[in-house]
């Protein structure tokens, strides 16, 4: 037998750091407003049993994986600082789980920035994301405490999956998997990302003698499937292990980086192989004479140029990345550079050509411009010079049943080749799926059956109005926002913490303005 709750005024599918900075934007409003007239009833519906921080910063990835950039370049400056304050006062118990969880490399991490940190100079360190996540929790819980005690709002944290969504007049039921229904005037889905695709079978382990495949290292949590790894290693005894690791990307350093953050020094007898596309890892070293004279050139060239189209920025952009890779000049010296040049360029574009860049072209540049702090780097670094690591540029396809050989299509002559390697694990840090595959959520299939979404051209969001709604009062947040132009601004990557806190102030100006647009007095 169904259950159904009572009618709530806001549900939000997803607990992640998009739903949480909507919400502290939100709140923060509320608690401004001298007016309350009437309690506002708020639903976080999460499949996980954690709330408020997502994979990223939760427990899932573990107390000793560090951000991708420094800290400066984590947070735009009023939340830096906010932050800043907190983890001044909360560094002790944070260091000493950081400590508890991490190995060799995480205590070298401690010794090169112990002056920083003893100094409060956090801003250039890559710090661990476990901190950002427990500040993030934090400060919404405080929130919601507060403002709940006051009667202003009252909040229901509910741990199970959304499966369906049928429009009910003028409210949503939000079908659960546990059979119960919530009926709701406003829905905000903030999902995340789509499912990672799965290497050869749809299963996230596969175990058997002499090889293990991990599809999803997050799925329970890394540290169970750094454990398992390593485990496989350590059981291998002196035998060479070779390790396969599907992507060049932030999950593809941060795994590399982690099973080789061993409790102790160990030789160990491993061999890793990244397969990219682009076969390059992210950069991390800016070359400061290089990057001076380098200029942008076909950038540059369009400036001069009426009635640009989305397809010649991409391709000046792609022509002066090429340049960049011919001088060996990494994207750490030329991000910079070459984003502000096109960003400046696609303010010239009228709405059409800004969304075939947000679609077809936004991530594809971005793929090229990946950048990553030298501590995940240094250790490829470290294994190159012990001939341990090898990038392969071409797209996997398969691995053979008999000796696991990796069967992939090379980037260079487009032939299918297979490696001539016995690859003993297999670690899945591909993309994820698109809205076209067939395995999506059953939630995103029912939404598109029922048009309540429509998928836009970049294949992996949904279409949303200036109020960032898919349909009336269904909105849209975080990565799903994808492919979209909003406030005039082309959006393709909504994983970035500046953006998503951009975004999050936008849903939470639209959420109060439809409670309290008539009525509201602020400070």
């Amino acid at each position: 037998m169904k259950k159904e709750t009572n009618l709530t005024d806001i549900s939000f599918i997803g607990s992640g750091i998009s739903t949480s900075f909507t919400l502290l934007y939100f709140l923060e409003k509320l608690k401004q407003t001298k007016d309350v007239e009437s309690k506002i009833s708020i639903n976080i519906i999460e499949k996980h049993t954690e709330f408020n921080v997502g994979i990223p910063y939760g427990s899932r990835s573990g107390f000793s994986t560090l951000l991708i950039t420094s800290l400066k370049n984590f947070l735009i400056e009023s939340e830096l600082e906010l932050f800043i304050n907190w983890l001044n006062k909360n560094k002790i118990w944070l260091l000493e789980a950081f400590k508890k969880e991490g190995g060799i490399l995480s205590k070298k991490w401690l010794v090169k920035n112990q002056e920083a940190i003893e100094n409060n100079k956090w801003e250039d360190l890559y710090i661990p994301r476990r901190f950002f996540g427990c500040y993030i929790n934090f400060r919404v819980n405080n929130i919601i405490d507060e403002l709940s005690k006051n009667g202003i709002i009252q909040v229901s944290f509910i741990s199970s999956e959304v499966i369906d969504i049928n429009k009910n007049g003028l409210f949503y039921k939000i079908h659960l998997k546990d059979n119960s229904i919530i009926s709701s005037k406003k829905v905000v889905l903030s999902v995340g990302s789509l499912p990672i695709t799965h290497l050869c079978k749809n299963t996230d382990v596969i175990e058997k003698n002499n090889f293990l495949l991990v599809n999803n290292t997050y799925n329970p949590d890394l540290l169970s499937n750094l454990n398992k790894i390593r485990t496989f290693i350590d059981n291998r005894s002196n035998e060479r292990t070779n390790i396969l690791i599907v992507g060049a990307n932030a999950s593809a350093l941060e795994l590399i980086y982690k099973i080789n953050d061993r409790p102790q020094k160990e030789e160990n007898k491993t061999h890793f192989t990244f397969i990219s596309t682009n076969g390059k890892i992210p950069g991390s070293f800016i070359d400061e004479e290089k990057q001076k004279i380098f200029l942008p050139k076909h950038l540059i060239s369009l400036k001069s140029h009426n009635n640009l189209t989305a397809k010649e920025i991409a391709e000046a952009t792609f022509k002066d990345l090429d340049n960049a890779d011919e001088i060996n000049l990494n994207p750490a010296s030329t991000v910079e550079i070459i984003s502000k040049s096109f960003g400046e360029l696609l303010a010239h574009l009228d709405l059409k050509e800004l969304e075939i860049f947000a679609c077809e072209y936004g991530n594809l540049i971005g793929k090229r411009q990946r950048c990553a702090g030298s501590h995940y780097t240094s250790v490829i670094d470290d294994l190159e010079k012990q001939k341990r690591f090898e990038h392969i540029s071409g797209r996997f396809k398969d691995i053979t049943n008999e000796h696991h050989k990796l069967i992939y299509k090379d980037t260079l002559t487009k032939e299918d080749k297979v490696h001539n390697t016995q690859f003993h694990i297999v670690i899945n840090c591909a993309g994820g799926k698109t809205l076209e595959d067939q395995s999506i959520p059953d939630l995103h299939k029912n939404l598109i059956d029922k048009k309540y979404c429509v998928p836009n051209k970049s294949k992996i969001g949904f279409h949303v109005n200036q109020s960032l709604e898919a349909s009336e009062n269904l909105h849209i947040m975080g990565p799903m926002l994808a492919g979209n132009i909003i406030e005039n601004k082309a959006v393709w990557h909504v994983e970035h913490c500046g953006r998503i806190i951009w975004l999050s102030k936008i849903m939470s100006e639209i959420l109060f303005k439809h409670f309290y647009s008539k009525r509201f007095v602020c400070n």
